[in-house]
């Protein structure tokens, strides 16, 4: 009696595992109904913080925000649906080096006497960094001016800024000082190494490390960039030296921003090192020797591994050298892609005799800056060395992320929004996996900006700025150009409607 009592137990316990696991398992089968909202249906969902694609995703937004992330969800009679198959969804693209106010495609001659042409650039710009799927963009130094314009455009992506650049008297992008008060006046801060280049005019007392951080701070940055260009390799320019940055260094600290340093350079790379950086905000390819040569020297690699062991982030910026290439080849006139990025009369102008006659002067003037050597062969040399230094950090795995500096240069070579499409395809040429482009457009970005909690993936609660591509991102780089829609706070945007009009 006491056995059968035992046994039957036994039984009635089993019985109840079996119904609650059937339970369990009917309940897992049962699909979450999404009755409001955006539902992006059975779409490959690639995001940096899973170790590997979700497929037959659903994707549910509601109020800007990513709400629901699954793979057994179905969308309500009432939610919007967008069909997702065959197509992949990664998170809005973020180039971290722009500079929105400059123009990437008109000289100041062409700007004075085509102001319908600027116009027409200006309005294409916002949208077409949203083209190419850039949904955040970070300007290293932004004019207040300009940040008004850029947001007040119908469509936009998100903005943010490192306010005003920190820059030297007589220095790179202040080579001649305007007024107190002028638009134009920078950020400057005294450098007590470069005291001759100093305005007698101005008290240095109200140029301190502390004031120019707090000059940007104010303004609602995120960033604060410091310049440290001693000349390109070419002239002795005055620039910020490892003392001052170490105090823009604490005082950007002081006021939780991340600090970029502006240094293309060995002698520039080592000042960014020695002041712990957050980020250097460009590759590496000028260095003391033959400028004939594209081999990098010991002390090269040397520094790159240094930034390596310390983790300072690196954006390598390979097209800011690379666009100077529209100088002399137009071939980038008839990318298709181009219609994106610029206004269809600002390319015709640019086809035009009088376009081709700017263009030829600007290579004049650069011709002459190396009179030894033709401008093409100079050029072909340091974009050797780009990707050799490119290579080297590949190697020591510096922390990668994406920035374009858009527009790095005079020219039609770095159009917006395009130009970071060139950008990923100088990382892709060179060797980096698009596993690592896409993290360094996304997730590693935000989280050297301080962003993270916001963008730069597909999670439940962060801002639903989206891509969705018509062919996978991690097979192939041209998968960029396949983008279907860009998702800004949750609204789709077809690409085709971004494409410029006038």
């Amino acid at each position: 009696m006491i056995r059968a009592g035992v046994k039957n137990a036994r039984w009635r316990t089993l019985l109840l595992v079996v119904i609650i696991l059937l339970a369990t398992s009917s309940a897992a089968r049962t699909p979450q109904v999404a009755n409001d909202g955006t539902v992006i249906e059975d779409v490959t969902l690639i995001s940096p913080e899973r170790a590997v694609p979700l497929r037959h995703a659903t994707v549910v937004i509601r109020d800007g925000k990513i709400a629901v992330v699954g793979t057994r969800v179905v969308a309500g009679p009432h939610a919007r649906r967008i069909d997702g198959r065959n197509r992949f969804l990664i998170p809005g693209l973020i180039d971290s080096h722009v500079h929105v106010g400059a123009s990437a495609a008109l000289d100041d001659d062409a700007i004075d006497a085509h102001p319908d042409l600027w116009a027409a650039y200006r309005a294409q710009v916002p949208p077409a960094y949203l083209a190419f799927g850039f949904t955040t963009v970070v300007d290293l130094d932004l004019k207040q001016s300009d940040q008004t314009w850029f947001t007040s455009t119908p469509l936009h992506p998100h903005l943010y800024s490192c306010g005003r650049g920190i820059k030297v008297a007589g220095g790179y992008g202040v080579f001649q000082v305007p007024p107190p008060g002028s638009p134009k006046f920078p950020n400057l801060v005294y450098e007590p190494q470069e005291d001759k280049s100093w305005p007698q005019s101005l008290n240095a007392s109200d140029y301190t490390p502390e004031r120019a951080v707090a000059r940007a701070a104010d303004a609602g940055a995120i960033c604060v960039k410091a310049f440290v260009e001693t000349g390109f390799g070419l002239f002795h320019w005055p620039y910020l030296h490892e003392e001052t940055l170490h105090e823009i260094r604490r005082a950007a600290t002081l006021r939780h921003l991340t600090l970029l340093v502006h240094a293309n350079a060995l002698e520039s790379w080592q000042e960014a090192l020695g002041a712990h950086a957050d980020v250097i905000a460009h590759g590496l390819w000028i260095w003391p020797g033959d400028m004939t040569s594209a081999a990098p020297p010991k002390q090269v690699g040397d520094v790159i591994a240094a930034v390596a062991r310390e983790q300072i982030h690196v954006q390598p910026t390979m097209q800011a050298v690379a666009g100077e290439r529209a100088f002399y080849d137009t071939g980038l006139l008839d990318d298709p892609r181009l219609t994106m990025a610029l206004p269809r009369s600002v390319i015709g102008y640019l086809r035009s005799p009088e376009g081709e006659k700017a263009r030829k002067a600007l290579l004049e003037r650069y011709q002459k800056i190396l009179p030894g050597r033709p401008f093409p062969s100079t050029l072909a040399v340091f974009i050797e060395r780009t990707r050799a230094t490119f290579n080297i950090m590949l190697r020591d795995q510096v922390p990668l992320v994406f920035g374009s500096d858009t527009p790095a240069a005079d020219g039609f070579g770095n159009p917006p929004g395009l130009n970071g499409r060139l950008e990923m395809q100088n990382w892709a040429d060179s060797g980096a996996p698009l596993s690592l482009l896409l993290r360094a457009a996304t997730i590693d970005n935000a989280s050297a900006l301080g962003l993270a909690a916001e963008v730069g993936s597909i999670e439940v609660g962060k801002r639903a700025d989206m891509v969705l591509l018509k062919e996978n991102p991690l097979a192939s780089v041209a998968a960029y150009d396949s983008i279907e829609a860009v998702f800004l706070d949750g609204q789709p945007i077809p690409r085709e409607t971004l494409r410029g009009q006038q």
